[in-house]
């Protein structure tokens, strides 16, 4: 195997031994071919970490394609109600009349026997919306299912949904340990840590006139406070509750601004629109609100600039499978004022590299602090940056990813040391 570029840029992050590890897990997989299935080409998690992944496992010689299946409006709406129950947010009963029309719907999304652009040597199929696929289509095999929504208090029903379709699958991914079906799938449950690639537009370094001038695009003043939230607009967000924290910060800082971030990209969020009119109405058209939702105008860099330039950074999610937008700010040295979501709790660690609190007044006390004390602010930084370097960068999540495809491909493993997380400074 030839060395791949876009891999070894890491080594000065990760160091010689992390790297060598990764290059002999690709070679026991080496020539296979994988095929993911998601709903959406762009914007969302899952579209973001597989345009990070694949041009480093191309560059390792292990084929990746996509294939997108867009959900129709019935079908947007069905998985909708589906992922709300998974998160906890509805009581009840799956409707068995819009499951049936959904699995119908679903039966005409790809051909009963694979065409050439399908055909694979293992298949991923993405969340909770798609996991009938490998029940419907049988050539779907060996096939991985990767969840990537917070299940720590699952409705049961929805928990009976997913159990019925899981057993299809050699694996069951999710993408921390609070959220595994560790009761119903045992040993086929794996945790795949995530992570983000340092080297793109929107997480290299950016200077700090080009960030100013990326806030004074977005109609933002550089040079006083500003409090962010990077996050669709999706009621599982929470932007009101970063309002709350806004507003009662201003009473004390009166010149601090609030920016709330959601480019609107994501195909399969159908309530995305909704909830913005909803945020608007509650933000009483307050100049220094800032609530920035047009993708033409919150590109990569104005993201960078705006996560790297804030004075402090807040993810309010009540649920959140991971948070890549947290990943994401923690790496540029900001300290996030979190939630007790296992996507927060599983990157934040409490008053070390970031705050996590669910109530309203609390994390208005950590804004204040973070805001007033800025050599805390920049010591917690440091440490929220060094924690992604060690645990949550694309090498991390390319080893366990490599170890996935293994353990299903029936291949030989790799002898390799257990790389465990890459060493500290």
């Amino acid at each position: 195997m030839e060395n791949a570029p876009l891999l070894d840029r890491y080594v000065e992050l990760i160091g010689e031994t992390f790297l060598e590890n990764i290059y002999k897990k690709a070679r026991s997989v080496e020539g296979i071919r994988v095929l993911h299935i998601n709903t959406t080409h762009r914007g969302g998690g899952v579209a973001e970490l597989l345009g990070a992944l694949t041009p480093i496992t191309d560059n390792l010689n292990i084929q990746h394609k996509r294939k997108v299946i867009q959900l129709d409006p019935d079908s947007n709406h069905f998985t909708t109600r589906i992922v709300d129950m998974l998160q906890g947010g509805i009581a009840g009963t799956i409707p068995e009349k819009e499951k049936q029309n959904f699995l119908r719907w679903l039966q005409q999304a790809l051909p009963q026997q694979p065409t050439e652009e399908e055909n694979a040597d293992i298949y991923f199929i993405h969340d909770f919306q798609l996991i009938p696929l490998a029940r419907l289509f049988p050539w779907l095999q060996p096939t991985i299912w990767f969840c990537h929504i917070d299940t720590d208090k699952p409705n049961p029903d929805a928990v009976d949904y997913i159990m019925e379709y899981q057993r299809d699958y050699q694996l069951c991914v999710f993408n921390n340990p609070f959220t595994v079906f560790k009761q119903h799938l045992g040993d086929r449950a794996q945790v795949l840590t995530l992570g983000i690639d340092p080297f793109t537009e929107k997480n290299a370094a950016l200077s700090a006139d080009v960030g100013e001038e990326c806030l004074i695009r977005c109609g933002i003043d550089p040079k006083r406070p500003l409090i962010t939230q990077v996050a669709r607009f999706d009621r599982w967000k929470n932007p009101w509750q970063a309002i709350d924290i806004y507003r009662r910060v201003k009473r004390e800082e009166p010149e601090v601004q609030l920016a709330l971030v959601g480019a609107m990209e994501a195909a399969d969020d159908i309530n995305a629109l909704n909830i913005l009119h909803d945020v608007q109405k509650y933000a009483q058209g307050d100049p220094d609100i800032h609530l920035l939702s047009d993708p033409k105008v919150v590109r990569h860099r104005e993201v960078n600039a705006l996560q790297r330039y804030s004075s402090v950074i807040l993810q309010r999610s009540t649920k959140e499978g991971f948070g890549l937008t947290i990943t994401e700010a923690m790496w540029k040295y900001q300290p996030v004022i979190g939630t007790t979501a296992t996507g927060p709790r599983t990157q934040i660690i409490h008053g070390t590299n970031g705050y996590i609190s669910d109530e309203t007044e609390e994390a208005t006390e950590y804004t204040l602090h973070l805001l007033r004390d800025r050599d805390k602010w920049e010591e917690m930084g440091q440490q929220a940056h060094e924690h992604v370097r060690q645990h949550y960068l694309i090498p991390t999540m390319l080893i366990h990813y490599l170890s996935l495809l293994e353990s299903v491909s029936g291949r030989t493993p790799s002898q390799t040391d257990n790389p465990g997380a890459i060493p500290a400074d």
